[in-house]
């Protein structure tokens, strides 16, 4: 399953929070090299707020080994903050119906066999989140072939590509009923629901 939390119900969840920043240091500061902030290992940034939901694969050991942050529009986000001349086509978002996906990674070091079913589990988690909270559409910052990998039709270009951090990106706009990674969902047999809101072994449900 994919646990999803906020800096409210992270405590339900173990040192998940935690981990999780240690793979983005692990990720952007390590193996890529960027400037981000960082303390003992563990990668932040001005958008890990209260509003911030951050959905997470983590292996036997809780370590987590995959992350998607999602963060409304309604509240300072990263692509109207940094990158906003990547819109081109339209307004900047600022809906409590578009979010923003970022700080999407994955374990490269994990084991390859699980690895590749990681990101379209955390892609379906988001779909399921969206679905069950109104949200309508995602944004973000990427690399083109890394989400047509994923997502297969359905994508909103905002504007032209732009290197931004190293890499050659562009912003885009996805639909919730192209969120699901269909062809992945069916060469590795993922079937809904795997999104959870609350820890294992707890009936506490998170609003």
């Amino acid at each position: 399953m994919i646990e999803a939390f906020s800096l409210r119900t992270a405590h339900w969840f173990s040192d998940a929070l935690a981990s999780q920043a240690r793979l983005r240091f692990k990720v952007f500061v390590e193996q890529r090299g960027l400037d981000h902030r960082f303390f003992e290992d563990m990668e932040y940034d001005e958008f890990d707020t209260p509003g911030s939901v951050y959905f997470v694969w983590r292996d036997e050991r809780e370590v987590v080994r995959g992350l998607v942050r999602l963060l409304p529009t309604t509240i300072p986000y990263m692509l109207k903050t940094f990158w906003s001349h990547l819109v081109e086509s339209s307004e900047l978002p600022a809906s409590p119906q578009i979010w923003e996906v970022t700080r999407i990674c994955v374990d490269r070091s994990y084991n390859s066999h699980l690895r590749s079913r990681i990101m379209p589990k955390l892609l379906c988690a988001v779909q399921e989140y969206c679905s069950a909270n109104a949200i309508t559409h995602v944004v973000g910052v990427t690399r083109a072939h890394l989400i047509t990998h994923f997502i297969r039709k359905g994508i909103i270009w905002l504007g032209g590509e732009d290197l931004i951090e190293g890499k050659i990106e562009r912003a885009f706009m996805v639909p919730l009923e192209h969120m699901r990674p269909e062809y992945h969902c069916r060469k590795f047999e993922i079937r809904s629901p795997v999104l959870t809101l609350t820890p294992k072994g707890s009936r506490r449900i998170a609003a």
